[in-house]
Formats: C-alpha cells, structure tokens, sequence
C-alpha cells in the first residue's frame, strides 16, 4: 500500500504539471508576500488638509491650533478664498479643506448651531473618510469645550494598535487579505486536483497506481496539497508576525491548528463542488463565486452584526471567517484565548463533514468513470485497427 501511495503522489505532483505548483505555491505565497509588502506603510496620518478662514475670531484659532494637534491631520495650507484650495485638491497637494464661515463665532454664542462645510476629493474615499472623521471629532470636542477655560497649547495626541507595534495595515488589513488568498488557493487546488483524472479520463491509471485502492487515491491527492499549502501559510503568517506584537509558542500553535483545519475543510468544499458537478469548469465557477467574495463577508472590514440574517448564514459557512476570528483574538494575547475555542471546533466540524461527504461523491465519481473508461477504451482500438486496414 504504501508503496502503490508514494507511486501515485509521484505520478500526481511530479508529472510535468507546471499549472499545479503555479497555483498551489507560488500564486499564494506570491501574492501574499506582495499584499504583505504592500501593507507594510503606517497607518492614515498626517493627511494634508487646507483651511480657509472667512471668520477672524477665538473660536477659529482655537480649533486651527486643535486641528494642527491631531496626528491624523497635516494643515499645510490655508487659503485666501475656496478657488485656491479647490486647485489644491485638484492637483492633489490636499486632501480635504474646511471653510470657517463669516461670523462662525458670533452665530456659535447665539447658540445658532454654525455649519461648518468640509470639502474633499473623490477620488480618495478611504483617506478622506480618516480625514472627515478626524475633523468632525476636532470641531466637536471644541464646541462642547466652548464655554470652558481653553489651555493656549492642547496636549498633542500618539496613534497606537493593540498587537500592532508597526501601526502598519499588516496586522490590520493584509493579515485577513493572506488568509483569504489560501482559503480561495485550497478550493481551486482541490478542485483542479480532484476533477482533473476525470477531465483527461486517466481515473483508471491512477487507481492501478494506487494498486486499485480508492482510499489510497484520495490521500495521495489531497494530503500533500494541504500539507504544502498550510505549510506556506504558516510561513506567509510568519513573515508577516515579525512587525507584529511578540507571540507565545502556544499563541502561535493555535493559529497554525485554526489554519490547518481551515485548509483541510477548504480542500474538502473543492471536491465536494467536482463531485456534485463533475465537471471542472463549473466546479472551479462555483469555487470563485464562493472563495472569492469570501473576505468581505468574513467580518474583517464590516461587521457580522450589521449584515441581514442570510449574509450572516452564509459568513458562518465559510471557514476564513472563523480562521479570522482566531487570527484576531490571538493577537490580543491571552485576553482572547478562551473565545477562540468554539472556532476551531467548529473549523474541525467543517473540515470532517466536507471532506466525508466529499469523499462519498468523488468515489461514486471515480466508479463511474472507471465504468466510462472501461467502455471508451475498446472502442478507441477498435476504431485504430480499423485506420491500419484502411
């Protein structure tokens, strides 16, 4: 057995098939040291801003010297009128700018509620966002401080990250991003693994390698793709955990086990799609649709609870969003340990059902393509005997 096993998974991954090492290494692990590379700049801060004072008051100069303070905000013009920072948000020296309309002071006494309008390109909506947000935090801090003693030089403000040293979007963003690029890698290896025997007819050469035993088939498949695959994962995480908070031995082996299971239930959904459809177009389809939007459901970039119930349904199907929720909590150090438990059972559950189920459907597969390849077979000599007559 073993030796029809190590037979099969030499015929399967060192058979000239580059296609295979292209998507199950280098298209992972490229794109996630890229994404890693990417996201290594801090944090937003420091974004340029333009202000335009209409009104010479306290009030103004109190919140010029407050917007000054913020460590988000960078004021590096202001302007004599709106012509001349609307140029500067066109050629993109700013950001945003803030008009602080005639008689803002007097009309804030008089408890007029004053509007102050924010201008800001749209081009850049996720730093603009920062900017808008950092200002309208400023203006109303000052104008809940107005009738207070105000001190001449506000105490200037520090950004930092829990788990994040660098304040880098890496620990953030690119985390989640390297996460979803194997979750989306172990579905299209494993369905391009598991239906193509059937699309080159070959179910029957590799089931004589694996001396006819359909077990024996399965783990020579499947097994080495998800040990190559989680050990680049974990070697992607790795990289990345340098600029991170310091991690714990056990910290980081409960990482690797979440991400273990979640290659393992991954790999089970791409064979279940091959044995459903048994063809590899339509399965590497249904694969895209599933593992591709799969990161803005997982509730790194939006919230789970703020999603309609179906939404919410389908992100608990998906194994990248209980891998996320481990990946976060451990971060946190041991503050988040006893919450990351019931994913990892649940990424177990996942990994088990799939691959159980999956497994049933690729062994009817394969008997039926035996049966198929049995009868193509004779009627593919009899048609070249027919040639050499001729």
């Amino acid at each position: 057995m073993l030796k029809g096993l190590l037979k099969t998974i030499a015929k399967i991954y060192f058979g000239h098939n580059i296609v295979l090492w292209m998507i199950l290494v280098v298209l992972p692990v490229g794109v996630s040291v890229f994404m890693l590379d990417m996201f290594s700049s801090q944090i937003v801060q420091h974004v340029p801003i333009g202000i335009v004072l209409q009104d010479d008051s306290h009030l103004t100069e109190v919140l010029e010297t407050k917007l000054r303070s913020s460590p988000v905000l960078d004021v590096q013009l202001v302007c004599h009128d709106m012509s001349e920072c609307e140029h500067a948000v066109i050629r993109g020296d700013l950001q945003t700018f803030i008009v602080f309309p005639y008689d803002l002071e007097r009309r804030a006494l008089r408890l007029e509620t004053p509007v102050i309008p924010i201008y800001s390109s749209g081009q850049n909506y996720l730093t603009n966002m920062f900017a808008t947000k950092e200002i309208r935090a400023v203006i109303t801090a000052v104008g809940e401080d107005m009738f207070t003693a105000q001190m001449q030089n506000p105490v200037k403000t520090e950004i930092h990250s829990v788990g994040n040293v660098e304040g880098n979007y890496q620990g953030f963003l690119a985390l989640g991003l390297v996460a979803a690029m194997f979750h989306l890698a172990a579905i299209l290896v494993a369905v391009y693994l598991a239906s193509r025997p059937l699309r080159d007819h070959r179910v029957k050469e590799f089931l004589a390698y694996a001396e006819g035993s359909r077990l024996t088939l399965w783990v020579a498949t499947f097994v080495p793709m998800i040990v190559i695959l989680w050990l680049c994962f974990m070697g992607c995480y790795a990289y990345t955990h340098r600029v991170l908070a310091p991690m714990t031995f056990e910290e980081f082996g409960i990482v690797s086990v979440a991400q273990l299971f979640m290659v393992i239930a991954c790999a089970g959904a791409g064979i279940t799609f091959v044995g459903v459809t048994g063809i590899m177009r339509i399965a590497t389809g249904v694969a895209g649709v599933v593992g591709g939007p799969a990161f803005a459901f997982a509730g790194q970039t939006y919230p789970l609870m703020a999603m309609p119930f179906a939404v919410r349904c389908f992100a608990f199907l998906l194994p990248l969003t209980h891998v996320l929720k481990v990946q976060s909590t451990m971060l946190l150090g041991d503050v988040g340990m006893p919450y990351c438990w019931p994913s990892i059972e649940l990424l177990i559950g996942m990994s088990v059902f799939w691959n159980l189920f999956g497994g049933l459907l690729m062994s009817m597969r394969w008997k039926q393509h035996v049966r198929i390849e049995s009868i193509i077979a004779p009627s593919k000599l009899e048609g070249t005997a027919k040639e050499a007559s001729c």
